[in-house]
């Protein structure tokens, strides 16, 4: 494990206890799908998505801020490295040599999303994909709270306090690009859900969650 010093309560302990909705998870999974692949998963709390990954025979590795999470995750996964993100990278993860990578409701909690995108990107094999996932900032139920003037910070969810950037459609678009990848498939969770025939063409107004594939330009 690669250990880095950080200091950040906020999530030193929230990561122990984290957990990811079925839907997300399944429809990560859907985009990491493979066998014999080397997977990261950049944010993996205690290890439960990656290990669902080895389980179908992946080499999978994770990154967690919180040293407590890192050290559960350890026993559920190939290797762990416990660093901040928004730092420089261990070289181990610069090689290219990574087939996948899943950031997972990551970005939004970032200073810089297209300097932790790019060091993804190095990560990553020129054949590589990776799987994110980072809430709708301006889906149509929130332009109806501010519209009421209604916005509250919360613990977890659409409004947590740790949350540093927004994403709407475009600039999860842009960030990507500017980072270097171009969506190959989308996924995204919509609301209302039994209107995803309808709305999934405006998933910059009915995506709760985008859910992106993107590969290196």
């Amino acid at each position: 494990m690669y250990e880095r010093s950080v200091n950040d309560s906020h999530y030193q302990h929230k990561s122990v206890g984290y957990g990811m909705g079925h839907t997300r998870r399944d429809r990560i999974l859907a985009l990491a799908q493979g066998t014999g692949l080397r997977i990261l998963d950049v944010g993996c709390a205690r290890g439960v998505l990656g290990n669902t990954l080895r389980k179908r025979g992946n080499w999978v590795g994770g990154i967690e801020l919180s040293r407590e999470a890192a050290a559960i995750a350890g026993t559920q996964l190939d290797a762990v490295w416990s660093f901040d993100i928004q730092q420089e990278w261990p070289a181990e993860l610069q090689r290219g040599d990574i087939d996948i990578v899943i950031i997972s409701e990551v970005v939004e909690h970032v200073f810089d999303p297209v300097f932790v995108l790019k060091r993804v990107r190095a990560a990553l094999k020129e054949s590589g994909a990776v799987v994110l996932t980072t809430p709708n900032f301006m889906t149509w139920t929130n332009r109806l709270r501010f519209l009421l003037g209604a916005f509250q910070y919360q613990e977890q969810g659409m409004f947590d306090f740790g949350h540093i950037r927004w994403f709407t459609y475009r600039y999860l678009r842009e960030v990507l690009a500017q980072a270097g990848f171009r969506i190959a498939a989308e996924r995204h969770i919509l609301f209302p859900g039994k209107l995803a025939w309808l709305v999934r063409h405006w998933p910059s107004l009915f995506a709760f969650q985008f859910v992106v594939q993107a590969k290196p330009v």
